[in-house]
């Protein structure tokens, strides 16, 4: 079901011409982004409860990207932000969005990311909420020409993930609020044909008990934060 998907020559390709880089498979970014959260727990969870104390959850997901790209950089691997989609050669997946940026482009491995900041519990009424955003953006990336890596980028906060114990307890406990998300969402008629398909590639419609991830995702806990990372793409 997770068939990669092929489309036209598109500008990544020049990327990929002008420069090479060190290749981010799966087991690498979960290390990248560990060791971001390692170093900067501390600022991270300062800026969160700052933010929260005011109800508002204002750069949340910028101060996690900040760290990771910070280890990117002393890891001298380039990168680019937020590039148009047409750069990158994904199609929009947003309903009623015609433009959007993919958040980053690791060029010359042509691993393309798309982040999001999740509090668990989910506060928002809508099972959509979180859901509908991780669904567009796994959808975008899969729609890639020339992509060789893609991955979802998934950083957690919250009560729920204070109370985890190990790395696939975080994922696990990911996985089935989504598995619940989508259960409602079905059953209010809010899910496009897309969005059954991206689920089931995901596994999402069926609860994950497991100790470990599947094997194209993975995950990396630091106290009260934590990151899941999801391969778009059958190659990981």
């Amino acid at each position: 079901m997770r068939n990669r998907r092929r489309a036209a020559f598109s500008a990544l390709t020049f990327f990929k011409m002008i420069q090479r880089s060190k290749v981010v498979r799966l087991s690498k970014l979960r290390l990248h982004l560990d060791q971001a959260l390692q170093a900067n727990a501390e600022a991270i969870c300062s800026h969160i409860k700052t933010v929260m104390q005011h109800g508002r959850t204002t750069g949340i997901e910028a101060v996690f990207a900040g760290a990771f790209h910070e280890q990117l950089d002393s890891k001298r691997i380039d990168w680019k932000p937020e590039l148009p989609l047409h750069v990158v050669g994904v199609e929009q997946r947003y309903h009623n969005r015609t433009h959007g940026r993919v958040d980053c482009l690791i060029a010359g491995s042509a691993t393309a990311l798309e982040y999001k900041a999740v509090r668990m519990p989910r506060v928002q009424s809508s099972p959509k909420f979180d859901l509908g955003q991780i669904l567009a953006d796994y959808m975008r990336l899969r729609s890639g020409s020339g992509l060789d890596y893609a991955y979802l980028v998934i950083f957690f906060y919250g009560p729920i993930v204070s109370d985890c114990s190990s790395p696939g307890s975080l994922y696990r406990r990911f996985h089935n609020q989504m598995f619940v998300d989508q259960e409602l969402a079905r059953q209010t008629n809010q899910l496009s044909a897309d969005e059954e398909e991206a689920i089931v590639d995901l596994r999402w419609a069926k609860a994950w008990g497991e100790p470990q991830p599947p094997k194209f995702a993975a995950a990396a806990l630091h106290g009260d934060i934590g990151v899941v990372c999801v391969s778009a793409l059958d190659k990981w």
